[in-house]
């Protein structure tokens, strides 16, 4: 039997219908707020919204400000002249350099036809690409002249500027007359062989001033009058300092002493212990940084004599000894982590250094020091 429902039950009723609406619609009305957040939003909310995205991404944006700076700058993919055989400074060459800090410079010197090119070719990371265009037999049957003349420059992505010298004492190098804006009875040179020589040692002198790094390429075991030439060169190298700079430590690079085309006997441990010891006595009072650890080791040896050998590419030497790919590949690793101390008091960056090359070539050709040398020179 049903009992009659009375208005005040019914009014119970309807209180909890509608709070059991309420409490359906509150859930309800949450969902509808989290839809929201897709819908259009207000001006002011948009730009609430890339306000935070601009301060998240604030720090990221401004770190590849170096980035775009390099973009600037067009990849070369061969090298262009950096100076003439008249030491006349080339001006493409800026075109390739930005205003950054973090490069090394890596210059090259050796006789005609020891391999320099195909060493610094090698070092750009192009295994076997002639970035520096190397000696061939044309060379020798067409007009007899270098392969490379003045200096080749060459900058990779990593910011390495590579700098491929001619040949030194080299009798095809054009006459050093035209090398010096002096009056003939100021140089007074006439010895078209000393001309020659003063040429190279100035060349070098130059290298000694604004390059990181020198490797020094030799084909056979020792050539002392080449080491007596690096001698002299070191002595005919420009101050970097003046009397204002008195807590500047003069700058000299460091020296890489490599032996190209090595037969396999000289890999043999007593040569190489020669080697060393020739090295260590001849450079013992020298300020070129030639123990910097850039040897053939595995491993950081400090104080290392900087030597390195490359075989030969006769198929019976490869065999036996360590393949010229690797031992390349391990001098660019030792070269690009050398310490690179400051060339001047005040820190240079690519354009600047660029700038400082051009007072080193100015402070070469007006040395009174370089003009009495080669006074002296029979």
């Amino acid at each position: 039997m049903m009992l009659p429902t009375t208005s005040k039950d019914s009014e119970i009723k309807d209180g909890e219908n509608r709070t059991l609406i309420k409490i359906v619609e509150r859930p309800t009305f949450i969902l509808k707020t989290r839809e929201g957040e897709s819908r259009a939003v207000s001006p002011s909310q948009r730009n609430g919204h890339k306000k935070d995205t601009d301060i998240s991404s604030g720090a990221p944006t401004k770190i590849p400000d170096s980035i775009r700076m390099f973009s600037i700058c067009p990849e070369m993919i061969t090298c262009i002249k950096f100076m003439d055989e008249n030491m006349q400074l080339c001006e493409n060459p800026i075109d390739y350099l930005s205003d950054q800090q973090d490069f090394l410079v890596v210059g090259c010197l050796g006789a005609q036809g020891v391999g320099k090119s195909t060493i610094m070719s090698l070092l750009t990371s192009h295994y076997l690409s002639n970035i520096f265009q190397v000696q061939d037999l044309s060379h020798y049957e067409s007009d007899a002249t270098n392969c490379t003349t003045g200096i080749d420059f060459f900058i990779s992505k990593n910011r390495v500027i590579y700098l491929d010298t001619q040949p030194i004492l080299s009798g095809l190098v054009t006459d050093y007359s035209v090398c010096f804006d002096q009056k003939k009875a100021t140089t007074d040179f006439v010895n078209t062989d000393s001309n020659l020589e003063l040429q190279s040692l100035q060349f070098a002198a130059f290298l000694f001033s604004v390059c990181h790094v020198i490797i020094f390429v030799q084909d056979w075991f020792i050539d002392p009058n080449l080491v007596r030439f690096l001698q002299t060169a070191e002595m005919l190298k420009p101050s970097s300092t003046t009397i204002m700079d008195q807590d500047y430590v003069e700058y000299y690079p460091h020296v890489v002493f490599l032996h190209n085309k090595v037969e396999l006997q000289d890999f043999m441990p007593t040569i190489i212990d020669q080697m060393k010891e020739f090295y260590n006595k001849i450079f013992s009072s020298s300020r070129l940084q030639t123990h910097s650890g850039i040897d053939m080791s595995h491993y950081s040896i400090e104080n290392g004599l900087n030597l390195f050998l490359i075989p030969s590419r006769k198929e019976e030497d490869m065999i036996f000894c360590e393949n010229g790919k690797s031992l390349i590949d391990k001098l660019r690793t030792k070269i690009h982590g050398v310490t690179r101390n400051p060339m001047t008091p005040t820190v240079l960056t690519e354009k600047s250094w660029y700038h400082y090359v051009s007072k080193v070539m100015e402070a070469i050709k007006k040395s009174h020091l370089s003009s009495e040398y080669g006074r002296l020179m029979p």
